[in-house]
């Protein structure tokens, strides 16, 4: 995806606000292909999605001159099951993509923090140091050894191929106390080494995915030396006396992942679904998608174009999810879109799915952190350096948090801003940050430095436009359920 496209989709990310329930879809709004393809649709979504789709539909078959009335049915109908496959199964392979560059079974950690020149990501954090690894467990289970980390935030997120937050280790109290955990393939019953505890994947592929606390560059060290303490090695090597440890790197990969198109997703998808089989409530959806191709022979070579403009007509689908689900999504709070719905356990909502893998992948569940996000002030007016605004917390209203929060700034293509200071967020670890006696905190935003001199609050913007993400890093009750949301962001000039 353009790093333009996902710099507009981020926002609503932080705005999800998806129901479960689903009206259905008039007549005219119908695909050729089962409505159970779409999966569950959230209600401000369950006429869109089907019109969008029996619409290009409609307008690819219009372009098929010369073919005969059955010829244009079948072609409309390999073309939406390509498409719907397409937004089912994107999550799977750009998952799949974005590990296969990471060691299998072995944990490697990034020792730095995040800087202006990180552009393989977008909103990449500087809060803490990430440690990854591609989990394949066809060969049976992994051991992790997490140590004690002192009180440090310093979590383990394990994602499925769906891209479901399925466990956590380290979240919470369990920080507090070293924890042999066994990670496990579906179905595996065997023996576990005594007091370790059994996490059983969904699927044989999976996310291990970590993040460290870092309280500035002079914390850096004591960080990595944190995560050198997790270890990753087979159940049968563990019980031997091995142990796999965590190997710190400073690089990153090239480039974001790239998710093929045509009769190549079609092939990666089915790849990913014999290596890790669907749930059992999947069923009705890949059998449609075997029209496509998926899971079976390719269709006959005169219907290979309907297989790569669905492909083409799904991505545009899922931009269109992205748009809806923007405009939509919850309630505008001080200039701020706030996350209150689920961004890491989906079930058949195929649609929320495909939008957080292309806007967030490896979101974070609603518990373990939230996402405030602005691109404007409190009156709707885009964020821009040009000005220069304020953000007040008054006294006794800073973010509700357990571990930490933090105020980001990015650039448009959010990216962080390079900018004197070499600060690139405000939080409650920033040295030097000054509250108010009566205990309220001002933060000042701009693009030049604040006229009376005083830089202790001040948080640089780019020249241009920017954006403001706010993180919460295991929220309290008040701020999961609305009772608290974040400060008007004041336009000052």
């Amino acid at each position: 995806m353009a790093r333009r496209a996902a710099a507009g989709a981020v926002l609503a990310l932080a705005a999800l606000q998806l129901t479960t329930a689903g009206a259905p879809a008039g007549p005219a709004a119908v695909p050729s292909v089962p409505a159970c393809a779409l999966g569950r649709l959230p209600s401000h979504l369950a006429d869109v999605v089907p019109r969008a789709l029996a619409g290009a539909q409609r307008r690819y078959v219009a372009t098929l001159t010369g073919a005969s009335p059955a010829e244009r049915r079948q072609a409309g109908t390999v073309f939406s099951a390509a498409a719907a496959a397409y937004v089912y199964g994107m999550p799977r392979v750009l998952l799949a993509r974005t590990i296969e560059r990471y060691p299998r079974n072995a944990l490697v950690g990034r020792g730095v923090l995040a800087t202006p020149e990180l552009r393989t990501v977008v909103a990449p954090n500087h809060d803490t140091l990430y440690f990854v690894t591609r989990l394949d467990l066809r060969d049976g289970p992994v051991v992790l050894d997490a140590p004690a980390t002192g009180g440090r935030y310093s979590v383990v997120q394990l994602l499925d191929i769906d891209t479901n937050a399925f466990a956590y280790v380290g979240s919470g109290t369990d920080r507090d106390r070293a924890e042999t955990v066994v990670i496990a393939p579906p179905g595996w019953s065997g023996p576990a080494p005594e007091g370790a505890r059994v996490i059983a994947s969904p699927s044989t592929l999976a996310w291990l995915l970590g993040r460290t606390l870092v309280d500035g560059e002079a914390d850096v060290d004591a960080a990595a030396t944190l995560m050198r303490g997790y270890a990753l090695t087979p159940l049968d090597a563990w019980a031997s006396g091995a142990r796999q440890a965590l190997q710190v790197v400073t690089g990153t990969p090239d480039g974001p992942p790239q998710v093929p198109r045509g009769r190549a997703f079609v092939d990666a998808l089915t790849q990913l679904l014999e290596q890790s089989p669907p749930p059992a409530h999947d069923a009705c959806a890949v059998r449609a998608f075997a029209r496509a191709g998926v899971g079976t022979a390719p269709p006959p070579g005169d219907l290979a174009a309907a297989v790569d403009a669905g492909i083409r007509a799904g991505d545009r689908l899922v931009d269109r999810i992205v748009a809806v689900e923007g405009a939509h999504a919850g309630e505008r709070n001080n200039g701020w879109w706030l996350t209150t719905g689920d961004t890491a356990a989906f079930g058949r909502d195929y649609a929320r799915r495909a939008l957080v893998a292309r806007i967030g992948l490896g979101a974070n569940l609603p518990a373990e952190a939230l996402y405030p996000v602005a691109d404007g002030d409190s009156r709707g007016r885009p964020l821009d350096g040009r000005h220069r605004y304020e953000v007040r917390f008054a006294p006794g209203t800073l973010p509700p948090v357990r571990s930490f929060w933090s105020l980001t700034m990015y650039d448009e293509d959010l990216a962080l801003v390079a900018n004197p200071l070499g600060r690139y967020a405000l939080g409650d670890r920033t040295p030097g940050l000054r509250p108010a006696p009566d205990g309220s905190l001002t933060i000042r935003i701009s693009h030049a430095p604040p006229a009376d001199g005083d830089q202790a609050n001040w948080l640089p913007a780019p020249s241009g436009p920017f954006r403001l993400y706010l993180r919460l890093y295991e929220p309290h009750a008040a701020a999961l359920d609305g009772r608290w949301t974040p400060p008007p962001i004041r336009r000052m000039r």
